[in-house]
């Protein structure tokens, strides 16, 4: 074999064989990640949805509980009574839209009340999607049930279908409803019902349609595969012609790019032969490969601010539920970060609290409207339940392992901690409360005096003032205050920059 020939071989073998294992290498990491990226999105999307029926579930037993031991069905056997029953599930059915009808059924399956009058009177024979005894309030010996013939079709209202993705039902032997349409091939994720172990919702989407993007990625990535192989090749045989040390030279930079995984690395061959060409081609062909890492950077940059994009979302969701505006939110999470940088928490530390606070009140998901939403003091039963949304947005986020997931479950479940120990819902004092729910309590706290509410107009700065002074050391961290009022003028500058006209909020 000729000197020749040998060089072209070794040229190929420092050159074609490292340049094409690290692009197979980026090309395998760039797939696995949009592999995990659209599988990760689908999941995220279907817990979500799965969250808010598993919500709507429990929210429709406890009505269904609390209709069961309500005075009206202490007797049953009352033909008024029957009547405003009736009216009473009638009203139930049209206030959750309700495909399907109540029933209240006696000892013997006879239907005594329903949203359907004319089954009044009949044998009870339909399916009981959730049945609740009811019990006479005098002797506690079981009268009869509270039944609801809950159909699949209710749960297409929390259902965003397209063309290319749909959700469906599945139970446990395989079949399905709600499903539109059948593709092809097609990716899918599932999750039970947690109140409905048997029925397991399923997203599915087209496979075609969500690797697009990785698809044609592809066939670029097959086309600038192809071109620099050739190029390398064509060039191997042109330096053949040259001197070795130069070929050397580039191996050696070839094998210590493939090492460090430092593209930024250039060869320094001043020459106008092949060689020299060769040379520049090498340093070209590093260079693009710089600039595709930089775009594999980009896109998990935008993957992060996605993420970040979905909290606030979430927290708007949660706020919105309390007929508040998104503002609330903005004005909350910058008060924090201002409070958090002040304390002396680093800038890092201080952006994932103010991307994290939003999710402060996330729970309120959870929380009746009834009682969400109602324009006055509550009871001690409606303060109760209302108290509950903090351990309620702590459990939706404390088995993610993301850490601004993580800063966001702590905010939600230790924003209404107070420094003395009378706050809720465990108690904590002082520094057993974490640094992130401190913040935020006053954040949230200093928003919602300021605001105008359904019930009230917002607190003038002085009361606010006098108030927070009162509760330094008692609702407040007193460091926390004392940040405040030396930096007063920076928060009003917020308050100003982020003003909304209309708010609401009922929990302070």
């Amino acid at each position: 074999m000729s000197f020749k020939i040998k060089t072209i071989l070794l040229f190929l073998g420092v050159s074609l064989i490292p340049y094409v294992a690290t692009m197979f290498l980026l090309g395998n990491s760039f797939r696995e990640e949009q592999y995990n990226a659209v599988t990760q999105e689908m999941n995220t999307q279907l817990r979500l949805t799965v969250e808010r029926i598993d919500q709507h579930l429990i929210t429709l037993q406890k009505d269904m509980a609390f209709m069961a031991k309500s005075d009206l069905m202490n007797d049953m056997y009352t033909q008024d009574l029957d009547r405003r029953i009736g009216n009473t599930l009638l009203a139930k059915k049209r206030d959750m839209k309700l495909i399907g009808d109540f029933y209240a059924v006696d000892g013997g399956g006879r239907i005594i009340a329903s949203s359907d009058f004319a089954a009044i009177g009949e044998i009870f024979s339909g399916p009981s999607f959730y049945s609740v005894p009811i019990r006479s309030s005098f002797t506690n010996e079981q009268i009869g049930s509270l039944k609801v013939d809950y159909r699949v079709e209710n749960f297409s209202r929390f259902f965003s279908n397209s063309p290319q993705r749909h959700y469906f039902i599945q139970y446990r032997d395989g079949t399905s409803e709600l499903r539109p349409a059948v593709f092809v091939e097609s990716l899918k994720v599932a999750r039970k019902l947690t109140g409905k172990t048997e029925l397991t919702v399923v997203l599915e989407e087209e496979k075609a349609f969500a690797y697009r993007l990785l698809y044609k990625y592809e066939r670029w990535f097959i086309l600038l595969l192809i071109i620099g192989a050739v190029f390398i090749a064509v060039a191997a045989y042109y330096v053949a012609k040259g001197l070795i040390r130069p070929v050397i030279g580039l191996s050696k930079t070839a094998k210590e790019i493939t090492r460090t995984q430092d593209y930024t690395q250039q060869v320094a061959v001043d020459r106008d032969d092949e060689i020299g060409q060769l040379s520049n081609a090498f340093n070209t062909m590093i260079s693009g490969m710089d600039n595709a890492l930089s775009e594999i950077t980009a896109l998990n940059k935008e993957i992060e601010d996605t993420q970040r994009e979905v909290v606030f979302t979430m927290g708007s969701i949660g706020e919105s539920r309390s007929k508040e505006t998104g503002n609330h939110v903005k004005r909350v999470a910058e008060y924090s970060k201002l409070l958090a940088l002040y304390h002396g928490l680093s800038e890092e530390e201080a952006e994932m609290l103010k991307q994290a606070s939003p999710m402060h009140d996330i729970g309120k998901v959870a929380i009746p409207d009834a009682i969400l939403n109602k324009p006055g003091r509550f009871d001690d039963e409606e303060r109760r339940i209302m108290d509950t949304h903090a351990e309620l947005g702590y459990d939706m986020l404390k088995h993610s392992q993301r850490p601004l997931l993580q800063t966001a479950a702590i905010v939600a479940y230790e924003h209404h901690e107070k420094w003395n120990g009378s706050g809720y819902p465990r108690g904590l004092q002082g520094e057993s409360i974490h640094i992130y729910g401190r913040i935020t309590a006053l954040a949230d706290v200093f928003d919602a005096l300021g605001s105008d509410r359904v019930y009230k107009k917002a607190w003038e700065d002085e009361k606010i003032f006098t108030l927070f002074k009162e509760e330094r050391g008692k609702h407040f961290d007193p460091m926390l205050v004392d940040i405040f009022f030396e930096h007063l003028d920076e928060f009003l500058r917020i308050r100003e920059r982020f003003k909304d006209s209309a708010e609401s909020d009922p929990q302070y």
